[in-house]
């Protein structure tokens, strides 16, 4: 009787875990924002979709991305996915130069009205700008030449922003090469790493120019009239907010000097800031405040 009760109790049990077992479900992994974009952590003080305040327009003008000193394909890939999982464009093509300059890809371009995006890699990612330079030149060279590009948008994150503005300042009046439309720095040092200019109010520097000037500053100054006059600026600069008066690399008055040169020649720029804890200098192209300032830039208005 006693086993007989034993034996009862084990069916009643085991049937009592097998309904329940049968109620668990397992859910598909929902693709998320976060997801597309190699989960990367979300650096913006208030998130923000990109989609919220943007109608796209479609055009087939290509946007080239330019890491910075000792960037890598990494640095703007979170950027590319989140605009292609916004449909704000589509990444067609990976071009990566090597250091003698040739230049190579992997994709596929279309003439399709998608707002085309273009990743450029430098095989020696830790060379100096004037070399990151020429390397732009034979970039553009080289989209014109294999597919007849005559029209471009370029996107560079520090060096990558200062060694475009070099190139369009030395090459961006020559014909042979595709023209540049728009170009956005983030968190580029115009001024260098120069010290002296702390004490000068932001208002001084952009109503008189930096006080102390860096080679760099000062070679952009002589050839600033040079400079497209068709291309318009934006520049991104990042302010943690923290007493540094920077993004925690770049200071602040660094990237915003360039501003002094552009508007008292008369050239189309705007500059914007991030700030907050999150406006760190590696992460600016993460943050998705700087998502949406790049794309309404771009791609917001005709």
């Amino acid at each position: 009787m006693r086993k007989t009760f034993f034996i009862s109790f084990l069916v009643i049990l085991f049937s009592l875990i097998s309904i329940g077992c049968g109620k668990e479900k397992t859910e598909p992994v929902k693709e998320s924002r976060t997801s597309v974009a190699s989960n990367l952590t979300n650096t913006s003080e208030t998130v923000l979709s990109s989609s919220a305040s943007l109608t796209t327009n479609q055009t087939t003008i290509p946007t080239l991305f330019i890491h910075g000193y000792g960037g890598a394909e990494g640095s703007f890939n979170g950027m590319l996915s989140r605009f292609e999982f916004d449909n704000f464009g589509n990444k067609v093509l990976t071009v990566t130069v090597q250091p003698n300059g040739t230049v190579s890809d992997t994709g596929t371009w279309g003439d399709q009205l998608d707002n085309p995006l273009i990743q450029v890699l430098f095989a020696d990612n830790k060379s100096s700008e004037l070399n990151q330079t020429e390397w732009i030149k034979a970039v553009l060279n080289y989209l014109n030449q294999t597919y007849q590009i005559e029209e471009v948008n370029l996107v560079g994150h520090s060096m990558g922003g200062v060694s475009s503005f070099r190139h369009l300042i030395t090459y961006g009046n020559d014909d042979s090469l595709p023209m540049v439309n728009k170009f956005i720095a983030i968190g580029a040092p115009f001024n260098n790493f120069v010290s002296g200019n702390e004490e000068q109010t932001i208002d001084a520097l952009i109503q008189n120019g930096p006080i102390v000037l860096s080679e760099r500053y000062s070679d952009y100054a002589a050839s600033i009239q040079y400079y497209p006059k068709t291309t318009k600026m934006l520049n991104i600069v990042g302010d943690l907010e923290d007493g540094s008066e920077g993004d925690g690399t770049v200071p602040i008055r660094s990237s915003l000097a360039i501003g002094y040169l552009m508007q008292t020649n008369e050239f189309e720029y705007q500059d914007e800031i991030i700030a907050g804890s999150q406006a760190h200098h590696s992460q600016l192209h993460e943050n998705t405040q700087v998502d949406e300032l790049v794309a309404n830039f771009l791609w917001d208005s005709p």
